[in-house]
């Protein structure tokens, strides 16, 4: 799940744009009005994250984490 990868890079691990990009990718194929990978693709970091804090908030997640998402570079 994204927020699985959210919460890990929050956590410390290594984080790679392209791995994410990756993995985003293959859970939309299942939720495609996501549209992360979109933000992603279009390579704006402002894009990416309010589509991130979309998903935090749509999926009921602590909202705190979106502090976090806004807080670091996605591209």
């Amino acid at each position: 799940m994204i927020i699985d990868l959210i919460l890990d890079r929050k956590a410390g691990k290594d984080y790679s744009p392209r791995e994410f990009y990756n993995e985003v990718s293959q859970y939309e194929q299942n939720f495609p009005a996501l549209m992360i990978a979109n933000a992603l693709d279009g390579g704006n970091d402002i894009a990416v994250r309010n589509r991130l804090a979309e998903y935090i908030r749509d999926n009921g997640y602590n909202e705190n984490i979106i502090n976090y998402i806004y807080s670091v570079n996605w591209l």
